[in-house]
Order: C-alpha cells, then structure tokens, then sequence
C-alpha cells in the first residue's frame, strides 16, 4: 500500500521538485519484501500461477521494448538506420527466447515455494530490460559521449543474464546449472565485457558483438536444456 502511494506520488512530487522518488518505491518495496521474507517463507502460494503473472511483466517490457527502438525507423532507406534497427531486434529477440527457454524447459513451476526471491529476481530482470532499451535508444546517436552508453549497455546486459540465471535455483532437479555451465557463461560474459570495451569508439561494431553475445548466450541455454530433458527423459525411461 505504501509502495502503491509513493508511485502515485512520483508524478506530482517530479512536477513540484524536479526531483523524481520513483527509485525510492522500488527500493521500499524490495526491502520490505525482504524484511517480511521469514514469514512468507511458511506461506506457499499457487507457483505455477506467480510463474505466469511474472511471465507476462517480462512479455509486456518486450512489447515495450520494441515501440521505444522504433525510433531507429527514420523513414526512406538510410543504411545506418536499417542497420541499428535490425541489430537491436536481433537483440531483443535473443533475449526473449533465452528467457522463453528458462522458463518453457527449466523452471519447475510445479514446485511448492513462497516465490519470493523469484519475485525479486524479476524486478531486475525487468529493470535491466529498461535500461537496455534505453542505451540502444542512444547507441548511434553521436551527441550522447561513448563510454556512459557502453558501460551503461554492459552494465544492464549482465544484471539481465545473472539475474535470470539466478532463477535457475527453481529449476527441476535435473535442470540444474552445472559447473561447467556456469564457468561457460561466466567467460562468454567476461570476453564480451572487453570486447565492448575494446571496439568502445565502433558503435557498429558494439551493437554487432552484442547481438552475438545475445545469441551465443541462447544457443547454449537451447543446447543446455535440450540435454538436461533428453537426460531425465531417459532416466525415467529407465526407471520405469
């Protein structure tokens, strides 16, 4: 309820002050979450039900996403236009179908849990969403200095992917993370991460290590749950 009104607040007080509060409810309300996590602990909800509400946030950010990078459409057959806007959905798409993959193939949504730290989980997931939408907004536009753009690019891309690896910890009990997995992801991360940093001045060639970032985390993701299911399905053969 609390959060509810510094929300409706935000409008009027920015209007006022200059000064936006909006940061500050996000905050209250995942500090409060946590502070009342031992009590939710002991109450389960419908997890299947809180699977597909979070599902839909994270569709609806995409669908936003979308609109916000139509602004690369400049109309007429500009080359460099046609280029960010194919890049940047080839981005999008990527890590759309990473999350789709996470969540069709890995997630058990059968599970009996409070769904609290999933819940938290896509608030950053969410938040990260933005903020990549908003440094492709900027990535060809040459009035806006490089390195804030990439950082900022760099920065929301790796709080997506951790933050939708975490999630990983409600995965069946089969589809968990391996550590050869794990250290897989974490050197792709790292080589993109100087790679962007490298090309820093190229913003063509940014955007294009991006897209291959995006897609090279999905095929792994695709080829990861692929083996996990193909696995239990033949445990369970076996079983049987």
């Amino acid at each position: 309820m609390i959060e509810a009104l510094m929300v409706l607040c935000t409008y009027p007080v920015y209007q006022a002050t200059g000064f936006s509060i909006a940061p500050f409810a996000i905050l209250f309300g995942i500090v409060g979450t946590m502070l009342h996590g031992k009590k939710a602990k002991v109450i389960l909800v419908d997890f299947t039900h809180l699977t597909e509400r979070a599902m839909l946030y994270v569709v609806f950010t995409f669908g936003e996403m979308i609109i916000a990078l139509a602004v690369y459409f400049e109309g007429g057959i500009n080359p460099s236009s046609v280029y960010f806007s194919l890049m940047s959905f080839l981005i999008v798409v990527g890590l759309f179908l990473s999350y789709g993959t996470v969540y069709d193939h890995l997630i058990d949504r059968e599970m009996k849990n409070s769904g609290l730290v999933y819940m938290l989980l896509h608030i950053f997931l969410i938040f990260a969403l933005s903020i990549i939408t908003t440094s492709l907004e900027f990535m060809h536009d040459s009035e806006i200095s490089l390195m804030p753009k990439i950082l900022m690019l760099i920065f929301a891309f790796l709080m997506y992917y951790v933050s939708l690896f975490f999630t990983l910890r409600y995965s069946k009990s089969r589809c968990r993370p391996t550590t050869r997995f794990i250290v897989t992801m974490s050197l792709i991360a790292v080589s993109f991460v100087i790679l962007m940093l490298l090309f820093r001045n190229m913003m063509y060639v940014n955007i294009a290590l991006t897209v291959v970032y995006v897609w090279g985390i999905f095929l792994l993701l695709h080829h990861f749950s692929k083996t996990t299911v193909s696995q239990t399905s033949k445990k369970e053969k076996t079983d049987l």
